[in-house]
């Protein structure tokens, strides 16, 4: 799936090409212009495999109506990514051009001063036709700088494996009371290890989504009116206590969050029944299992927990254009194709992501190729944002807490959640103010 060596060329080539430029080229070469006469844009993005051909496919697409631009597609591992980028973006001479950026680490690249600002015209029409938890980390002082390519919901949604559950002979479960039941019936626990594991949803990103979504799910609220967190209340203490015995009880381990593996995988692999998780991971089914989605695994709906449907999300992944790019405006001339409905909806459909536009929600082509997902559309008007914060850095502090809550007999989990809310409070609330 990955491809280290290409990567390792290609970073290689960018870099001799930026040597050439330093030491006094033509103003051909210093605005990307190849001998061709063609101004070659590169993309920087993650290894995500059905991701990377989709943003190959809308290179081929946008070059096929813009003939005087070349996309070159760079991708990279991404626990080296973000490095990358940040190298990237501090650096004296051009980097990339566009750079894919996941929100959660959105801030850090933001908060640099190093990025370009969304042109005037589309930032207009994010302001119309965005749904607005798609926007809050890309917002800085009234201005966008980044541009989304999806609404992110790691909550609602579970991939499960039907040939486990077929020969187990046992139904999907529909109520929360169902889920636990059946988790507990088909976990098999060998001492700290669980496999098969029932439910799971104890990975880097599942386990603070479903915590959040339970709280609101029974009408608490952990963002508080001047931003701050406070996980510590009633509903937060349920919560947690509530998903501390899923590992107590043997419905499934910590391997995932300690190791930094998504659940979803044990699924496709037979090592587990059930896993929260986004759509964008039905693509990882077919594209590098190699499984059949309605014989091996379907994506469900996770029976809600309270009593209203409620969940928080967080910014997702979006575009961006360096402020030292040597080619700003064709850059931006990419990122507005890939933001035109059309081609939106086609990249969200190959990457079985959801939508960020409003318009797309009820979009024909989008519903007819993701019949299996019309519950998460359903269920997107509840949400609210996850609030001002490096999520990213956030999810760090509440994972190591959850660990050493697993780890102790008998934890205090009212004064856990509340020194982890005054941390998360102190040290990851953003620089920059939305307004």
């Amino acid at each position: 799936m990955k491809k280290k060596l290409l990567s390792v060329l290609l970073c290689g080539a960018m870099t001799a090409s930026l040597l050439v430029g330093c030491g006094g080229s033509s103003s051909e070469e210093e605005s990307g212009a190849g001998s061709d006469g063609k101004t070659t844009l590169t993309f920087w993005c993650h290894d995500n495999a059905p991701w990377v051909e989709a943003y190959k496919e809308m290179a081929a697409k946008f070059e096929e109506e813009y003939p005087d631009y070349t996309v070159e597609v760079q991708d990279y591992p991404f626990n080296v990514y973000n490095d990358k980028i940040q190298t990237a973006l501090t650096s004296e001479t051009a980097g990339p051009d566009i750079i894919a950026v996941w929100g959660g680490t959105a801030p850090s690249f933001i908060e640099s001063d190093a990025l370009s600002e969304v042109p005037e015209d589309l930032s207009a029409e994010m302001k119309e036709d965005y749904l607005e938890p798609t926007l809050g980390i890309y917002t800085k002082e009234g201005k966008y700088y980044g541009v989304p390519m999806e609404f992110n919901l790691e909550y609602g949604g579970m991939i499960v494996n039907k040939k486990m559950f077929d020969e187990a002979g046992v139904s999907y479960p529909e109520t929360w009371d169902e889920l636990r039941a059946t988790s507990k019936e088909l976990a098999v626990q060998n001492g700290s290890v669980v496999d098969p594991a029932g439910f799971m949803m104890i990975d880097t990103d599942a386990l603070i989504c479903n915590y959040l979504a339970m709280i609101l799910q029974q009408g608490g609220q952990y963002l508080q009116e001047d931003n701050s967190i406070n996980f510590a209340t009633p509903e937060g203490v349920t919560a947690m206590e509530e998903i501390l015995s899923m590992v107590k009880d043997g419905e499934c381990d910590l391997e995932n969050l300690t190791n930094g593996e998504y659940c979803y995988n044990d699924v496709y692999q037979d090592k587990g029944y059930m896993a929260s998780v986004g759509s964008w991971a039905i693509g990882d089914g077919t594209g590098v299992y190699e499984l059949t989605y309605g014989e091996d695994y379907e994506y469900v709906p996770v029976p809600q927990y309270g009593e209203q449907m409620a969940f928080a999300s967080e910014t997702g992944w979006g575009l961006m254009v360096p402020a030292n790019s040597a080619n700003v405006d064709a850059a931006w001339d990419f990122v507005k194709f890939f933001s035109e409905p059309e081609n939106l909806v086609q990249h969200n459909i190959a990457c079985s992501q959801l939508p960020p536009r409003k318009s797309l929600l009820e979009n024909e082509e989008y519903r007819e190729a993701m019949p299996n997902i019309g519950f998460v559309l359903d269920i997107m008007p509840y949400g609210q944002w996850m609030g001002p914060y490096n999520t990213s850095a956030m999810r760090d502090i509440f994972n190591d807490m959850f660990i050493d809550l697993c780890d102790e007999e008998n934890p205090d989990v009212e004064a856990a959640l509340a020194e982890a809310s005054q941390q998360i409070t102190d040290e990851c609330q953003l620089s920059y103010s939305q307004e």
